[in-house]
């Protein structure tokens, strides 16, 4: 991977454990759209990278944090490696930007840091992240409204619309519902009005073992809630949710 009068670094992707592997080629290209992604060994581990210039790459990221474009070009790389090695085998996600001065720096690390990795894939192994959202339906607005005569009455309907509680019933039973199936699960943020009529959302590790007690649960759901509640469910996904604690 040396490139006369470049210093070069590696970028890491992910970890597998050497044992569960299943694949030593990756198809998608690095992080910079050129250089390959390739394996190597850090004693029970193999790590995912692909050589990078060290000092441009670098340069790029904090130039670029704030350019949406740069950002999705090079994040989507990041992502399609990750889930290629993870179509194949357990893999725990590294953090976007992730770079080593080279081998001997990585494997270091990699090697002081067994322990927990060996924890993490305990609880990740055959299992994939999924993300769920309920939203509650809009309901019709009545044919006839009352005509707005001012200004002010005008922003009191809007004030007791925002202050309108959402029906929250029977979310508690949904979570608990998937919970039952799910080894792990951890929350998705605040709800906000950035997604209108958004009541709830999760992140949920689900071993691949109970995939249709997974599908029959939301099926469950849908059907109850028909007309009432939408659900939003994206995934299966590398677990990038629960393995905050190896990096």
């Amino acid at each position: 991977m040396a490139n006369r009068g470049v210093a070069q670094a590696l970028y890491l992707y992910g970890i597998s454990r050497s044992a569960d592997a299943k694949a030593s080629r990756v198809a998608n290209p690095g992080i910079d759209g050129v250089h390959p992604v390739q394996s190597i060994s850090c004693g029970d581990f193999l790590c995912w990278v692909s050589a990078i210039d060290h000092a441009g790459f670098s340069r790029e990221i904090t130039r670029n944090m704030e350019n949406l474009e740069w950002l999705a070009l090079h994040s989507v790389r990041h992502q399609q490696v990750v889930a290629e090695v993870a179509a194949k085998g357990t893999i725990i996600p590294a953090r976007f930007g992730t770079v080593f001065s080279g081998e001997p720096a990585l494997v270091k690390d990699v090697l002081g840091r067994k322990s927990v990795l060996e924890k993490v894939f305990a609880r990740i192994s055959d299992a994939d992240e999924w993300g769920v959202k309920v939203f509650g339906e809009q309901q019709a607005a009545p044919e006839k409204a009352k005509k707005v005569r001012s200004g002010k009455e005008y922003l009191q309907r809007k004030a007791a619309h925002l202050k309108r509680r959402p029906d929250v019933s029977g979310l508690s039973e949904f979570a608990a519902a998937l919970e039952k199936i799910a080894t792990d699960s951890a929350p998705s943020g605040k709800i906000s009005a950035v997604q209108p009529d958004l009541l709830w959302q999760a992140t949920f590790l689900v071993p691949r073992s109970r995939r249709k007690q997974w599908d029959q649960a939301l099926k469950n759901f849908l059907k109850k809630w028909a007309g009432a509640r939408r659900i939003e469910v994206n995934g299966p996904w590398p677990p990038y949710s629960f393995v905050s604690d190896a990096e």
